[in-house]
């Protein structure tokens, strides 16, 4: 599915919220920055929804920003009838400290009809880390 906001109309369909457990650093070959959260999405719409994927915006210190596209919402497909909350947690791996993250998901509703959420944008709070 093409997730270009320009060709999927975006529908404000899902209340969502973002809880973030904080920032650690995972000891591998060299450090890696892992921002640990916790998604909420609430479907206020009136029809049932599909979420199919995501797409990530991710920024680093010193500029480096990537899109990450994927299909599945943390392993699933889930089906949110309006009323529905579905919720998970995971991390995303930054290279140097994060700046900042956003989060769009993308599906279809009851008619098949395609759309992409706005962006769910991290607070800048989550980013300010200890050291700094």
């Amino acid at each position: 599915m093409n997730t270009n906001p320009r060709t999927l109309p975006v529908r404000d369909c899902l209340d969502m919220g973002v809880a973030v457990s904080g920032i650690r650093i995972a000891r591998r070959p060299h450090p890696v920055y892992q921002l640990v959260f916790r998604l909420r999405m609430l479907n206020k719409g009136q029809r049932s929804v599909r979420l199919l994927g995501r797409k990530w915006m991710l920024r680093e210190r010193g500029g480096k920003t990537r899109i990450i596209e994927a299909g599945n919402v943390f392993n699933q497909q889930p089906v949110l009838t309006p009323g529905a909350v579905f919720s998970c947690g995971g991390c995303q791996d930054f290279d140097m400290p994060p700046t900042a993250a956003e989060v769009c998901f993308f599906g279809t509703d009851s008619r098949n009809q395609a759309f992409i959420t706005p962006p769910l944008v991290f607070p800048r709070h989550c980013f300010t880390l200890p050291w700094q």
